[in-house]
């Protein structure tokens, strides 16, 4: 009998190098996501390995036999490091393509350049990794990295493209750049110890499995021992283990379902991107919109607990649906009522409750949300944190579910917003406003309210600053003279009512002019 899974212990060469390795990320797993932190622990790690210790060992990779016939290895697990290693060893093929020929002849153990192309691909005909997580992750890695010479001709990409979850190719681009940095400086010498070291002496635990579904077992089973993974690589894994379970006996059936579920997942990794959002922060929206209260255990746990008993390609539209809702009601709106509230903190709670009103198509939509506003930026005013809010805001999602009338809905929130918090708003606003979290708010808010189409202002734009009427410095300017006499004027200064929003070049422009010179910018 054919064990059902097989560990391995392989060098670096020996993973890249044997007759079976051959292996292909598949379409359910996340893209390549490295950026410089993992990089740079990586490198860091290896080269004190190299200097202190005769062997090291890069942790485990899990691999499954793939459904379709294939020589390639499924890696369920461990696919950030093997797409990294790959990439260190074209870059190292292409900045150095001569690497350690001065000993080749006297060292068994030295790795020259075939020896690199070689693990990078067998017999110069198949890529030893081949990324199935969408077609274009593959093209992109062929032409950026795998092509011999182009590793090296890539530009660092900027944080904003780095931060893109599912877009690798400047993920791609920025390891490539890294490594190039790294053996640049090392030279060509001490790259090639590194290189030797690499392949003889760093050691990897391949666990080779005979079935997906068993592979994606191990893989939750190891990560509830502290391997550190996503939410939604769980989600998706539990999920497709699901329907690998579901339909054991009909390949070509689970297949048509996995195919599906795949689609609907990068619909929902689209859609994350569209709305600048984590798909770890959209499945916390869902799980606070299927349970309508506080979660007791971690989102994978929750959201397990929910999804076993139901269909998993019911599971990803319903999601998918849910997320739509949120991108195209939320995220998308052009609605003064919606703009404000994106200034608001607890953002996971505003916006579930939000998303949850318009995705049960509650009847009382527009004032719900009007009367909503009111309650979340009375309580942030008047110094509330989110333990005060958070027990209601849970409620608030129920409500919305059962299509509780708005009335009864008040009378809850009610409770919390007494008269106290709303006097201890009162007071705050009545006081210095300059420095509060919510003054810019406030005057986006009051500068919406005045135009009937009005654009959409972030609170990070920082072509928009809050500009004092009576400035800081008035009495360093003969025009503003007369404000000397007004009795307790500094204490208005910071007041609401001696603000106003300027853009940055129109700030610059005011500055201390008098009034009427300065009216002309506002």
């Amino acid at each position: 009998m054919e064990d059902i899974f097989k560990p391995q212990s392989l060098t670096v060469g020996e993973l890249f190098g044997n007759k079976d390795a051959l292996y292909q990320i598949p379409k359910y797993q996340r893209p390549y996501s490295w950026g410089e932190d993992q990089l740079s622990k990586l490198w860091d790690d290896l080269i004190e390995a190299q200097q202190f210790e005769p062997n090291y060992f890069l942790g485990s990779i899990i691999t499954a036999k793939p459904e379709e016939a294939s020589n390639y290895l499924d890696i369920v697990d461990g696919q950030q490091r093997l797409t990294t290693l790959l990439i260190l060893l074209c870059v190292c093929r292409d900045v150095f393509p001569n690497i350690n020929d001065d000993i080749i002849e006297t060292d068994p153990f030295a790795i020259d350049s075939s020896t690199i192309k070689s693990s990078i691909r067998l017999n110069d005909r198949f890529e030893r990794l081949r990324l199935k997580t969408h077609s274009n992750h593959e093209s992109d890695f062929q032409e950026l990295i795998v092509k011999e010479g182009r590793s090296i001709e890539n530009k660092r990409p900027t944080k904003k493209d780095l931060r893109i979850e599912q877009a690798p190719i400047h993920k791609f681009k920025n390891t490539s750049v890294f490594f190039v940095e790294k053996m640049k400086d090392l030279g060509d010498k001490e790259t090639g110890k590194f290189i030797n070291y690499l392949f003889n002496n760093v050691k990897i635990i391949r666990i080779d499995c005979q079935s997906v579904s068993f592979a994606i077992k191990l893989f939750q089973v190891l990560n509830d021992r502290g391997l550190d993974l996503s939410n939604a690589d769980l989600i998706k894994s539990f999920l497709i283990g699901k329907i690998h379970k579901k339909y054991l006996e009909d390949s070509e059936v689970r297949k048509q379902h996995e195919d599906q579920f795949m689609d609907d997942w990068k619909s929902c990794e689209n859609m994350a991107i569209d709305t600048e959002e984590s798909m770890n922060n959209l499945f916390v929206m869902y799980e606070y919109y299927l349970l309508s209260k506080n979660p007791e255990r971690s989102l994978y746990d929750e959201l397990r607990n929910l999804f076993e008993p139901r269909d998993p390609n019911e599971v990803i539209k319903e999601f998918k649906d849910y997320v739509n809702t949120y991108k195209c009601e939320v995220f998308q709106a052009k609605s003064s009522i919606i703009y404000s509230l994106f200034y608001l903190r607890w953002s996971i709670y505003w916006r579930t409750i939000v998303t949850t009103c318009f995705y049960v198509k509650y009847p009382e939509q527009d004032e719900f949300i009007k009367k909503f506003r009111r309650y979340y930026y009375l309580n942030w005013m008047a110094g509330n944190t989110l333990s005060k809010i958070k027990q209601t805001s849970f409620n608030l999602i129920g409500y919305l579910k059962e299509h509780k009338p708005l009335y009864e809905i008040e009378k809850e929130w009610n409770k919390q917003l007494n008269v106290e918090v709303i006097q201890r708003a009162i007071s705050n606003l009545q006081g210095d406003i300059y420095f509060e979290p919510w003054c810019k708010p406030l005057l986006f808010m009051i500068e919406y309210e005045q135009q009937d189409s009005p654009s959409n202002f972030s609170m990070s734009d920082r072509n928009i600053q809050t500009e004092h009427i009576l400035p800081q410095a008035f009495n360093k300017v003969a025009a503003w003279n007369f404000a000397n006499n007004i009795k307790d004027i500094k204490n208005w200064i910071h007041t609401g009512a001696n603000l106003t929003l300027l853009s940055g070049q129109k700030n610059l422009n005011a500055r201390n002019y008098a009034f009427g010179n300065k009216n002309k910018f506002i």
